[in-house]
């Protein structure tokens, strides 16, 4: 049951991901995405198309299996321990590494922006409905 709900919790979270990206880089950055198109892969092509799909929902279930993993190490408890779950992720993935991102590749200063509001959403989202689906069966693991 408990593998049940990480695979449906990881897959829930990286469609998050995918949803959310596609409306902030791919609509609300979008002047800024397409400043930089050269780094990135077509967006026609396959890569676009099964392989950012496949790889977020890849990374959910990474990170659903990191929550199951370090659950009882994560302070608050139900819906506020997967709020402080995704918030911990948000930091060190996301705040710290759009920072590096940026100071390794030429892109706008306002894409690192688009990256916090992504992570932010999609680690305070992901998290909160990954407590959602786990729900107490993590308890006394």
């Amino acid at each position: 049951m408990k593998l049940l709900r990480g695979i449906l919790g990881g897959v829930a979270f990286g469609m998050i991901g995918e949803i959310f990206g596609w409306l902030i880089y791919g609509w609300l950055f979008m002047k800024w995405t397409m400043q930089v198109s050269q780094l990135w892969r077509p967006m026609d092509s396959l890569h676009w198309r099964a392989g950012m799909p496949l790889a977020d929902i890849f990374s959910g279930l990474m990170i659903a299996l990191a929550y199951a993993v370090l659950y009882n190490g994560i302070p608050g408890t139900g819906i506020k321990k997967g709020l402080i779950f995704g918030l911990i992720l948000w930091l060190i993935n996301r705040l710290a590494g759009e920072l590096f991102f940026y100071t390794m590749s030429p892109i706008p200063f306002m894409l690192v922006v688009a990256g916090w509001i992504h992570g932010l959403i999609v680690g305070a989202l992901g998290g909160i409905i990954l407590a959602a689906i786990y729900g107490k069966s993590l308890e006394g693991k």
